[in-house]
C-alpha cells in the first residue's frame, strides 16, 4: 500500500467520481439503536452521527470538480438525510451495501427470488426470539434488501445465518452489529455497475472505506483505506484517532483540484 500523497497527477486527472463510505470515514461511529416490540406496537429509537459543517463546505467545493457518491450499508433514506445539505441531481447514493443505487434521479436494484426474502425473514424471527433472553442484541436497522442486527460481536448470529442459508448469504461484522445479505451483490459490484452506466472505467472512481464490507469496493476503484490495519487498498491515508480519514482526503483533493 502507498500513502495517498504518492498518487500520481495522471490518476487524479482521470477521476470522475469520489465514493465515500460513511461510518468511521466521513462521520464518527456511534450508532444507538433501541427496539421494543409488543402485541400492539414496534418502538424503534435510532441515533447516529452527522457530517460536520466544515466537511459539508468542503464537499460543496469538491463537487465542482467531480461527482460525489455515498456508499453505505445504511438505508437510502438515511443517506438522503445525511447528505441533504449538498444533495442535488449530481449526487449519487448507494445504500444497503450496493443493493440500492440512486443516480440521475433514478433508483435501481437487483431482483431476488422469494427464497432470498424468506431467508431474511426467517433469520429475523430467530434473532428476535434470541433477543428475548439475550441483552447483547439491541434491535434491527430498517432495511429492504439486507438484514442488519445491532448487537455485540457474538457467535450465535453467524451460526444462525449458516443454519438458515448455508453459504448463500454473507454475515459481516460492522463494529456495531452484523450485515446479512446476498453474496451476489456488494459495494464493489455496485461500483462496477455504476461505472458501466456512466460509460467510464471503474478506475475513474475513487473509493474510500474502513471495514470488511468495503474490501471489494476498495479493489475495484482507486481504493483509499482509512484503516489499513483492518482493510487493504492501493492507497492509505494516515490520521489521528480524533480525525476522520475521509475529511483529510477531501482536503487533499481540494488542494490539488483548486490549483
Amino acid at each position: 500500500m502507498k500513502d495517498i500523497k504518492e498518487i500520481t497527477k495522471e490518476e487524479l486527472d482521470t477521476i470522475k467520481i469520489i465514493t465515500f463510505d460513511i461510518d468511521g470515514v466521513i462521520a464518527p461511529v456511534g450508532t444507538i439503536i433501541k427496539e421494543t416490540i409488543d402485541e400492539d406496537s414496534i418502538d424503534l429509537y435510532m441515533e447516529s452521527k452527522k457530517l460536520s459543517n466544515k466537511f459539508i463546505e468542503d464537499l460543496n467545493k469538491l463537487e465542482k470538480y467531480v461527482r460525489l457518491n455515498f456508499s453505505s450499508g445504511r438505508n437510502i433514506l438515511y443517506l438522503k438525510t445525511l447528505t441533504n445539505q449538498i444533495f442535488d441531481k449530481e449526487t449519487i447514493l448507494q445504500a444497503e451495501n450496493g443493493n440500492i443505487t440512486w443516480v440521475d434521479n433514478k433508483i435501481t436494484h437487483p431482483e431476488y427470488p422469494d427464497e432470498y426474502f424468506n431467508q431474511l425473514r426467517d433469520l429475523k424471527e430467530k434473532i428476535k426470539e434470541l433477543k428475548k433472553t439475550d441483552q447483547r442484541i439491541r434491535g434491527f436497522e430498517p432495511k429492504l434488501f439486507i438484514l442488519t442486527v445491532h448487537c455485540e460481536e457474538m457467535e450465535e448470529i453467524p451460526n444462525l445465518v449458516k443454519q438458515v442459508a448455508g453459504d448463500d448469504l454473507y454475515c459481516l461484522w460492522t463494529n456495531e452489529g452484523y450485515d446479512i445479505g446476498s453474496k451476489l451483490m456488494s459495494k464493489g459490484k455496485a461500483i462496477e455497475i455504476l461505472a458501466r452506466a456512466m460509460n467510464i472505467s471503474s478506475k475513474q472512481i475513487m473509493t474510500t472505506g474502513n471495514n470488511y464490507n468495503d474490501a471489494e469496493m476498495l479493489q475495484v476503484g482507486i481504493g483509499v483505506t482509512v484503516d489499513p490495519k483492518r482493510v487493504e487498498a492501493e492507497y492509505f491515508i494516515n490520521h489521528k484517532p480524533d480525525e476522520l480519514g475521509g475529511e483529510l482526503l477531501v482536503k487533499f483533493l481540494l488542494e490539488y483540484f483548486e490549483k
